[in-house]
């Protein structure tokens, strides 16, 4: 008993509380009994694991969506706040996004076991965003690929060890523990379509919008569009890495090709027109502070006065809106000062 004892120890270290349960229903010596034990294992652990990270929501025939939470990564919600996608095809899944931490992408892939028996083939990064790439240690773990934007692959070289640092500053959990950087292993130029596990998707890259690797990824046959971080429904975006012109450019790309429903990169799923309440805040976060940057105010004046009334009822507001116009600002005077003229309406900011 006391070698079973050790063992159990380590499955607690190793694989949670759930490898526990299995690892004590195993030793059972009535069959009987642990046959009912087995079952009441199999009936409980749907609902315990979806109480961690919720359940897949069905979009489309096949088409699932992980919500994230609508605000800003915390120790409660363990820093998932992002919204993750599932594709079910014939012979496999692909899945968008992988979580926000190891364990985040361990409970992604029991939910997507507990919904097929076909095996994941293919993950993909949309941007280096620690609420969406954190999680690709558990995938790579188990032999899947994880693809990404080559541009993504060198901004999460530079930059991810310290979006751990960030994320654990904010919302460090049992988790994180054992969450590390792992880059992706499949690397893209631009904008393909990609059929794996008998599902067709297109990967859609416009250049530098949210970050400079960010994708959009639209399924074929169901024409459920995931945006990635290059749309927020809802919720106030973060644009300090953005560049302003091509990010409009490119949510006026996404909303031509008419996908029947946009999964945004936060926010909850909608139609395609949803795409221009984006772009108009976009754009009306450049459009103001530009005429303040032109009237003489300064930065802090700028940042300090600067509202948005018609998104103030977005989650995020008072989180990210103030950044937003600070970096916008920052953005617009170095572009004056380097080009040395002034504005024109809405100009194609570098």
């Amino acid at each position: 008993m006391k070698g079973f004892s050790l063992t159990l120890r380590a499955l607690a270290r190793r694989g949670g509380p759930w490898c526990v349960v299995g690892a004590i229903i195993a030793h059972l010596r009535c069959r009987p009994l642990r046959a009912l034990a087995a079952a009441w294992l199999a009936a409980a652990a749907p609902a315990w694991a979806a109480a961690d990270y919720g359940p897949l929501q069905r979009m489309a025939p096949g088409v699932y969506v992980q919500r994230g939470a609508d605000e800003a990564a915390s120790m409660a919600n363990r820093g998932a706040v992002a919204n993750l996608g599932v594709l079910v095809g014939s012979s496999g899944v692909i899945v968008v996004n992988t979580g926000s931490s190891a364990e985040h992408g361990a409970a992604l892939l029991a939910a997507v076991a507990r919904l097929t028996d076909r095996p994941v083939v293919l993950a993909i990064d949309t941007q280096a965003s620690p609420d969406q790439v954190l999680g690709n240690s558990a995938f790579t773990a188990r032999g899947i690929p994880v693809l990404a934007h080559r541009e993504t692959d060198a901004f999460m070289h530079k930059h991810c060890d310290a979006c751990v640092a960030d994320v654990k500053a904010t919302a460090d959990t049992d988790a994180l523990a054992a969450t590390r950087v792992v880059w992706p292993t499949r690397l893209i130029e631009g904008s393909q379509t990609i059929s794996a596990g008998g599902r067709t998707i297109q990967i859609l890259h416009f250049g530098w919008t949210e970050q400079p690797g960010s994708v959009a990824v639209l399924d074929s046959e169901s024409r459920v569009l995931f945006t990635g971080d290059i749309a927020s429904f809802g919720v106030v975006p973060q644009t300090q890495l953005g560049r302003p012109s091509q990010w409009i450019d490119a949510l006026g790309q996404l909303q031509a090709l008419a996908p029947a429903i946009v999964v945004p990169g936060h926010g909850a799923p909608g139609p395609a027109r949803r795409l221009e309440q984006m772009r108009e805040y976009l754009r009306s976060l450049q459009d103001e502070t530009r005429a303040a940057y032109l009237r003489g105010d300064g930065l802090l004046e700028t940042v300090e006065h600067l509202e948005l009334a018609r998104f103030r009822s977005w989650a995020l507001y008072e989180a990210h809106h103030r950044r937003n116009v600070h970096f916008a600002y920052l953005q617009i005077e170095e572009h004056d000062l380097f080009t040395n003229t002034r504005f024109e309406k809405r100009p194609r900011l570098p």
